[in-house]
């Protein structure tokens, strides 16, 4: 009967000693990670595409209308333009049309939170992975104190961003990006909502912080994005 063949205690130490869960593990996150990086970068791509193919909408801030509040029931009227305003003794709240945020209430929030508003909405919109639209809507009623109207048309916004701009917003955050270049222009995230969210939001809302004449700390035109028309002192024909 032929015995065994005898195994030396060097070709013991020349076998190739099985992967250790702590080498398989490391392993499964570093092709997790290169494969979610390439779905970003990709992902991104492809939306700076969309955003490139986009119209300009420059043309929200170039319209004369105007939106006046009615001196009498305090009502905000859409008007042809300023001068219309005018002659019916109607003082201007914003430019463009009046929408859900055509009010005292969100304008004045615009302009107290004009340094503020772009991070607490970026807080806002991370939300919207676990929690929807809910926990995005109740983001902004808790942290910003919209009218329920004007935060219907940011939560919307929001769930916008989350199908057409969602890689590049996720890019920007994981790299930190300021909301403009050296070069004054946006982000990425930002000029990704500009074209392919912002029409909706602006018919929805009516007044954004560049309609209402307000400053804010994105960079923009400001001489061509920036309302100018509006009358001071409407605010408090409001309260």
């Amino acid at each position: 009967m032929d015995s065994a063949p005898m195994v030396s205690e060097q070709d013991e130490e020349q076998k190739p000693a099985p992967w250790s869960r702590s080498k398989k593990c490391g392993i499964f996150s570093l092709l997790l990670f290169v494969t979610l990086t390439l779905v970003l970068l990709i992902g991104s791509e492809v939306e700076k595409a969309n955003v490139r193919a986009a119209s300009s909408t420059l043309y929200f801030y170039e319209t004369p209308a105007v939106c006046g509040v009615d001196s009498t029931n305090k009502a905000v009227v859409t008007h042809v333009n300023a001068s219309e305003a005018s002659k019916m003794g109607n003082l201007v709240a914003h430019c463009g049309d009046c929408g859900f945020c055509s009010n005292y209430n969100d304008i004045n929030i615009y302009n107290e939170t004009k340094e503020t508003l772009t991070k607490t909405s970026t807080n806002c919109a991370t939300k919207a992975f676990l929690g929807g639209s809910d926990a995005v809507f109740d983001c902004f009623k808790e942290d910003v104190g919209f009218t329920d109207g004007c935060n219907d048309c940011w939560t919307e916004n929001v769930m916008c961003d989350m199908k057409k701009c969602v890689f590049t917003c996720l890019k920007m955050i994981l790299t930190g990006q300021r909301n403009n270049g050296g070069d004054g222009e946006l982000n990425d995230c930002l000029l990704c909502d500009e074209k392919l969210c912002g029409p909706a939001f602006i018919e929805c809302a009516g007044a954004n912080r560049r309609r209402s004449g307000i400053v804010s700390d994105i960079g923009r035109d400001d001489l061509n994005e920036i309302c100018t028309s509006v009358d001071d002192g409407w605010r408090w024909d409001l309260e």
